[in-house]
C-alpha cells in the first residue's frame, strides 16, 4: 500500500542523515510526498530562516525530495471539503497544511508517516505509521 510522508519525516530528514533512515524496514510502500506536504517543507526555505539551514534544505529538497511530490487532484480537493466540513461539525480545526495532507490520504486511502501528534485525531480513518 503506497505511503504519504508528513512534513515532520521531510524536516528530521533534512535535521538528520537523509530520508531513508526514516522509512520503516517493514513499510515496502512506495513512498511519496504530498504536494502539501512538499509545499509546507518549502516554506522552510525562504527567508527569515538562517541562510544554512535554507540552503541545506533546498538542497535536499533538490537532490532526493522533488522527485517523490505527487499532485493535489480534484479527488483530494472534494475530500478536503468534506474533513473541513466535518471537523467543523465537531467543533475541531487542523492546520492548513495538515488538512490537505490528511484529504490526499483519505481519498487514495493511503497510509501516512508522520513523526508528530498532528494526525491523531484521524487515527480511526487514517493508519500512521510513526518510525
Amino acid at each position: 500500500m503506497p505511503v504519504g510522508i508528513d512534513t515532520s519525516v521531510l524536516i528530521a530528514a533534512e535535521k538528520g542523515r537523509g530520508l531513508q533512515p526514516l522509512l520503516p524496514p517493514d513499510e515496502p510502500g512506495p513512498y511519496y510526498i504530498p504536494a502539501h506536504a512538499a509545499a509546507e517543507f518549502l516554506v522552510g526555505t525562504h527567508p527569515p530562516v538562517r541562510a544554512p539551514l535554507r540552503h541545506r534544505a533546498a538542497q535536499l529538497y533538490t537532490r532526493d525530495l522533488r522527485s517523490m511530490v505527487a499532485p493535489f487532484t480534484e479527488a483530494d480537493a472534494a475530500q478536503l471539503g468534506s474533513l473541513i466540513a466535518e471537523l467543523k461539525n465537531k467543533g475541531l480545526t487542523m492546520k492548513f497544511f495538515d488538512a490537505c495532507i490528511a484529504a490526499g490520504i483519505l481519498a487514495r486511502g493511503d497510509k501516512l508517516l508522520v513523526l508528530d501528534n498532528d494526525f491523531d485525531r484521524l487515527t480511526d480513518r487514517i493508519t500512521l505509521l510513526k518510525p
